[in-house]
């Protein structure tokens, strides 16, 4: 198919698909100014490929983001992209993903194991990843879905999410752009109800 941030060739290879599911990167995987380059490469890539190809439906996931954060502006740039270009366009705004291998879990556990002190008083929207991947799926059963819907899951302090992540010997300290995401309350709602 060729690289992800090539858009002739994902438009090539979008030739004949219904509906589109750009997954970006998750934002705990995000460390560095060339991780969030290649962000924004791959986002505006793939928003430019889909509105040259046609895409009768697409549904684009995007992280709720506090809004001082570096990522925050690169993730409002894609979505303005694929708002530009693509339509219709199903903008579904998440919770943070929690499940075995996701970032934020992983990234949680090893600050349990590094003592890192997170404040007491955030709270996070949590989606557990099979909730996510149902709600997804029942937006592509439906057509011509056009417009913005929150899927919250449940709303936790980050003092009992880290008590549910097991320590992470195999990880780093968490790095200072991790820690800003998980400085302010990540809260998502529950307007995508209608497609549980």
């Amino acid at each position: 198919m060729g690289a992800l941030d090539d858009a002739y060739n994902l438009e090539a290879a979008l030739t004949n698909v219904h509906t589109f599911v750009p997954v970006l990167a998750d934002p705990f995987d995000i460390h560095t100014a060339e991780d969030l380059g290649q962000l924004r490469d791959m986002g505006m890539a793939s928003a430019e490929a889909a509105a040259g190809a046609g895409i009768a439906q697409t549904i684009l996931p995007i992280p709720v983001l506090p809004g001082v954060h570096p990522v925050t502006a690169t993730f409002a740039e894609v979505e303005k992209a694929f708002g530009a270009g693509v339509h219709p366009l199903c903008r579904l705004r998440i919770g943070c993903l929690w499940g075995e291998e996701r970032p934020l879990p992983a990234l949680l556990g090893a600050a349990r194991h590094h003592g890192v002190d997170l404040p007491k008083s955030v709270c996070i929207s949590v989606l557990g990843i099979d909730t996510w991947a149902a709600a997804v799926a029942a937006a592509d059963d439906r057509e011509n879905l056009d417009g913005s819907w929150e899927l919250g899951g449940e709303i936790e302090p980050l003092i009992d999410l880290l008590d549910r992540a097991p320590a992470n010997r195999a990880l780093a300290k968490p790095d200072d752009w991790a820690l800003a995401l998980l400085a302010e309350d990540l809260i998502a709602g529950s307007s995508a109800e209608e497609f549980a």
